[in-house]
């Protein structure tokens, strides 16, 4: 990586990285970000670090051969400077066209927020896990319309499974989700459950698929919270 090349001249001079970042004129930050791989140097970078400190830059783009220029290369430098230019234009253009390829590619990234439970309520963090990859032409409508959430519990075995991914479609529309599998928070808890509404004592019914769990019957009365926040649109598993 260039990044480690670039720690192996600030060791090789003893220098720090806050006295490499002064002569580079960037922040302290940046050089760290660099030696560690997470960014990539610009190219200026690559030049100023070449002709300030005597670099080989054929080394410091593949790693082969000597660190330091000698005096012959230091000589040749306009013809290896050429040449780097090529290089670097042609990663350059690798980079641009593997973007490019990403954005005309039909897979989406959606974030899995959280979990949601598979028996009693349990509260969602909203902090973003993993994710999970999906066929844009399979989603009807904007991502925003949707939330991923990973199943924690077996109250919707044997259809939703524990560790299962469910995609949730977002939507506050009890009658028109009424029968079908949901995901409803109650007090900052939330459960998947199906969805029914009992009209005569005015409750909302979260009925698992699991024999083994018991209905959960809910009097909003009774609660602080009681949001429906939308339905079953897509499930998710791993086959081991």
């Amino acid at each position: 990586m260039i990044g480690q090349r670039i720690k192996q001249i600030r060791t090789a001079l003893g220098i720090k990285q806050v006295e490499l970042a002064k002569v580079l004129k960037m922040n302290p930050s940046a050089v760290s970000q660099i030696e560690s791989g997470r960014t990539n140097p610009s190219l200026e970078t690559l030049s100023e670090l070449g002709k300030i400190y005597n670099i080989n830059l054929h080394w410091l783009i593949t790693g082969t051969g000597e660190m330091f220029n000698t005096i012959a290369e230091t000589e040749s430098q306009s013809g290896a400077w050429d040449n780097f230019q090529k290089l670097m234009n042609e990663r350059l253009e690798e980079i641009v066209q593997a973007r490019k390829d990403l954005m005309d590619s039909d897979i989406v990234e959606i974030a899995v927020s959280g979990e949601i439970a598979a028996g009693a309520p349990i509260e969602n963090y909203g902090a973003s896990l993993e994710v999970v990859t999906v066929s844009r032409s399979l989603i009807n409508g904007s991502l925003s319309d949707f939330v991923a959430l990973r199943v924690n519990g077996r109250s919707m075995e044997p259809d939703i499974r524990n560790q299962d991914v469910v995609l949730i479609r977002l939507s506050n529309e009890w009658r028109e989700l009424e029968g079908k599998i949901c995901a409803i928070r109650i007090d900052g808890g939330i459960t998947l459950k199906r969805l029914l509404l009992d009209d005569a004592r005015k409750m909302v019914v979260l009925v698992p698929i699991n024999e083994d769990f018991q209905p959960i019957i809910v009097d909003p009365d009774s609660h602080s919270d009681v949001t429906l926040i939308g339905s079953l649109y897509f499930l998710f598993r791993i086959l081991s």
